[in-house]
C-alpha cells in the first residue's frame, strides 16, 4: 500500500483549505501573469506552508500536526486572499457555531443549509477515530462526503458524535467548523 498525505505528515490542515477552495471556486486557474508556470494551487500550497514557516510552525506541524487553522491571518484568510487576487471573487468565512454545546442534529442541519448553497465547503476538525482536518463537499441525511487528501471519501453520520472521544467514533467539533461561501459576481 502507498505512504498516503496523513500517514507520516501532519498537513491535513494545508490540504483540507485547498481542497475546500477548490471545492468552492472550481479548478483552479493559471495566472499568465506569472514568470514561470505556476498554479494557484501551487501559490497558495507555497503561501500555506510560508505562514507555518514563517510561524516557526513548520516542523511541528509537519509531525504532529495543527490545531488552530483559522488563528488571525491562518490558513483560511490566506486562502480567502489568493481568491481574491487571482479568482477577483470574493471568499467568505463563517466559524459555524460559537459553542460546542450542539447536537448532533443542529450540527447536520446547519451544514446542510449551508451546502445547500452554490459555491460552499465545510472545513471541519475531526478527533477520536482520527485526529484530522478535512473538506466537506456535500452532505445527505446519512453521510458526509468529503474532498479529502488522505482519501476518506465519506463519514457515515451514525459514526459521528460532538465532542464524545471514542476510538470508534469520529468527534465532530462546532468551534472548529468552517463554512466557506463564495459570495458576489466576477469583477
Amino acid at each position: 500500500m502507498p505512504i498516503r498525505q496523513g500517514s507520516i505528515d501532519g498537513l491535513c490542515g494545508v490540504y483540507s483549505v485547498m481542497n475546500a477552495t477548490e471545492a468552492v471556486i472550481g479548478k483552479f486557474h493559471y495566472d499568465r501573469r506569472l514568470k514561470r508556470k505556476a498554479s494557484q494551487r501551487r501559490v497558495l500550497f507555497r503561501n500555506l506552508i510560508s505562514y507555518l514557516a514563517k510561524h516557526d510552525l513548520l516542523e511541528e506541524t509537519l509531525i504532529w500536526g495543527f490545531d488552530d487553522i483559522d488563528a488571525k491571518g491562518g490558513f483560511i484568510d490566506i486562502a480567502i486572499k489568493s481568491v481574491k487576487k487571482y479568482q477577483k471573487r470574493k471568499l467568505r468565512k463563517q466559524i459555524a457555531f460559537d459553542t460546542d454545546d450542539v447536537t448532533l442534529d443542529q450540527y447536520w442541519e446547519k451544514l446542510t443549509e449551508h451546502l445547500s448553497q452554490p459555491d460552499s465547503a465545510v472545513i471541519i476538525s475531526l478527533s477520536g477515530r482520527i485526529k484530522h482536518w478535512t473538506c466537506v463537499r456535500k452532505i445527505t441525511p446519512n453521510a458526509l462526503i468529503l474532498s479529502d487528501s488522505s482519501g476518506i471519501r465519506r463519514i457515515a453520520r451514525d459514526r459521528c458524535s460532538i465532542e464524545m472521544e471514542s476510538r470508534e467514533m469520529y468527534a465532530l467539533w462546532p468551534t472548529l467548523t468552517y463554512l466557506l461561501l463564495l459570495v458576489g459576481e466576477k469583477d
